[in-house]
């Protein structure tokens, strides 16, 4: 017969057997949704430029990503589907922060259940989810918030001290929208623990040593990366990068009805990211550190304040990710309102959620089977003839053809450009060293535009008007060059410039681009090898877009071969968008 004693530790063993396989039970269910869900390829937007940067040790677009692009360099080259290792990667920084963010609240409420709960809370909002399933900079941006503020519970010497400083540094070499995180929390740590100036000044030099990777953005430069954008040759284009000169002009400059068009909005996702009814939790937890931590109730409530503000004044397309620290701040703000509430959160309470929340949010998250990302981009070079031109200005066509030139080497004989980037004078210094036959054939024009351009980007006065006249003329150079061989446009929505380079040529619809010729020629295209899979979640506005696109161009292509009398062309174009637009 057991002793008491003998009762109590068999009692507690069995207890943290209980909690270990609960724990092992909760990661392996986040582990396997994202890898159920994980994007097969490349994604929109930025997806294949970043894995080309990646595969390449290149240059990303502003703000630079230097610590993303070293880490990401080396899981691009594991064995395997280069994009696939980086969509893992992906997985792998949310795994991490998900773990972190299970044992931040079991220090703050000691309550595993509710551990649980805020975890899953997490790592199923489609903030986080979205971003664990294809290659993306901001998985770990949500890794070095975390981080920070589980650090923030750590802080017993002044090693850890130096290592948040170092911390905060490092976090800045991945995305900038990290201020709003760390300048409150440095101001926190220094009028709360009230280091002394030595010890600051020492933490400024860590942060320094921290921050130093972006100094690699200035070296690789030098040393002829294949991408390298921004062309970082100097400290004053290095600072341009940095700080997203180029984007300055979307930023702090909207009228008062879009700035609060964007706050109700913003107001909405962060909801959605609570899935609604659990947002009341983050109200009772601020007011439970107003009553017994106000330092931390302004903290976190400064923190959600400057990111929300920031956010609202920025006008781009994928603004979401942007609010990643204050609903982080939010999420902690929870876990002090669930603990008010610990004694109704049990395990058989948190795990039906848990479910529930993977469930709710599937829909709108997953990317699995969804390779309309590459399949989008290379449908409109999987035809060309060989030599010919593509002119585009919609970044989810051009930027899946990094990837596949630079990772794939598949498709280099053809001439890609990015109309829009031909605005900043680095991606001409690109297009000389991807093309230099090409290049030197255009070189007067060039140099004629990068004589005004250089003023624009200077600072310089300048006259608009000469640069676009100037402009148009080297896009027309362009058009000449390649007009043997074939010059093609993808046009997904109406653009100025593109409809003012010889207008007196023809555009004839030619799969999902528009074929630039002087003469009405008849355009080959076999629809038979047109191969776009339709997703099965519609499940982005940008997503959706791309799939409207498709559509609406081949009924242009269907117009044009019944108007040319090419019926059975016509009927092949017809029997596609029926397939296409029936999927199930």
């Amino acid at each position: 017969m057991l002793s008491g004693s003998e009762i109590k530790i068999n009692t507690k063993i069995s207890d943290g057997i209980k909690k270990i396989t609960l724990r092992i039970l909760l990661f392996s269910l986040i582990l396997s949704v994202y890898l159920y869900s994980l994007c097969p390829t490349v994604y929109l937007i930025d997806s294949g430029e970043l894995a080309a940067v990646s595969w390449t040790l290149g240059i990303a677009h502003p703000t630079g990503y230097p610590i993303y692009t070293l880490i990401s360099y080396l899981f691009s080259h594991l064995p395997g589907e280069p994009i696939k290792n980086l969509n893992l990667l992906s997985t792998l920084f949310s795994i991490s922060t998900a773990i972190l963010i299970y044992i931040t609240a079991t220090r703050i409420t000691g309550n595993e259940s509710i551990s649980a709960l805020i975890t899953a809370i997490f790592s199923f909002s489609p903030i986080i989810w979205r971003i664990s399933i294809t290659n993306e900079v901001y998985p770990l941006t949500v890794l070095f918030c975390t981080l920070s503020l589980f650090m923030l519970y750590s802080l017993k010497d002044s090693r850890t001290f130096y290592f948040i400083m170092f911390l905060f540094g490092l976090a800045f070499t991945n995305h900038i929208i990290i201020f709003s995180l760390v300048f409150p929390l440095f101001f926190y740590l220094t009028f709360v623990y009230k280091p002394p100036l030595k010890k600051i000044l020492i933490g400024f030099l860590f942060a320094l040593i921290g921050i130093s990777p972006y100094l690699y953005l200035i070296l690789r430069t030098l040393a002829g990366a294949e991408i390298a954008w921004g062309n970082t040759c100097n400290l004053q284009r290095l600072f341009w990068h940095i700080t997203g000169r180029q984007y300055q002009v979307w930023m702090f400059s909207l009228p008062i009805k879009e700035i609060l068009n964007n706050a109700k909005q913003g107001l909405v996702f962060i909801t959605t990211n609570f899935l609604y009814i659990f947002i009341i939790f983050v109200f009772p937890g601020f007011f439970y550190l107003f009553k017994k931590n106000r330092k931390k109730f302004w903290l976190l409530l400064i923190i959600f304040l400057l990111n929300f503000l920031y956010t609202i004044n920025y006008a781009i397309p994928d603004i979401e990710s942007y609010y990643i620290p204050g609903y982080i701040a939010l999420l902690l703000a929870s876990i002090y309102g669930l603990y008010i509430f610990k004694k109704y959160i049990r395990w058989f309470v948190s795990i039906p959620l848990l479910l529930l929340f993977a469930l709710v949010n599937y829909p709108s998250c997953t990317l699995r089977d969804n390779t309309l990302g590459l399949d989008y981009s290379f449908a409109h070079i999987s035809q060309l003839p060989e030599n010919s031109l593509l002119i585009s200005s919609y970044w989810d066509i051009y930027a899946p053809t990094i990837y596949l030139r630079k990772v794939k080497k598949i498709y280099k004989e053809l001439v890609i450009i990015d109309k829009e980037l031909l605005r900043r004078t680095w991606y001409l210094k690109y297009l000389k060293n991807e093309y230099p036959e090409f290049y030197s054939s255009a070189e007067k024009e060039i140099n004629d535009y990068l004589s005004e351009l250089y003023k624009f980007e200077y600072n310089k006065p300048y006259d608009p008007h000469i640069i676009q006249n100037k402009f148009i003329k080297m896009l027309e150079r362009f058009v000449e060059i390649k007009e043997t061989t074939g010059v093609y446009f993808a046009l997904p929505f109406p653009d100025y410039d593109l409809n003012s380079i010889k207008p007196d040529y023809y555009r004839i619809p030619c799969g999902l681009n528009f074929w630039i010729t002087r003469n009405i020629q008849t355009c080959p295209f076999d629809f038979s090898q047109l191969e776009i899979k339709h997703p099965a979640f519609i499940n982005d506005p940008r997503l959706k877009f791309n799939i409207e696109t498709v559509k609406r161009m081949i009924n242009n292509n269907i117009n044009y071969l019944t108007r040319t009398g090419r019926i059975n062309e016509a009927e092949m174009a017809k029997k596609w968008l029926n397939d296409f637009s029936i999927y199930k």
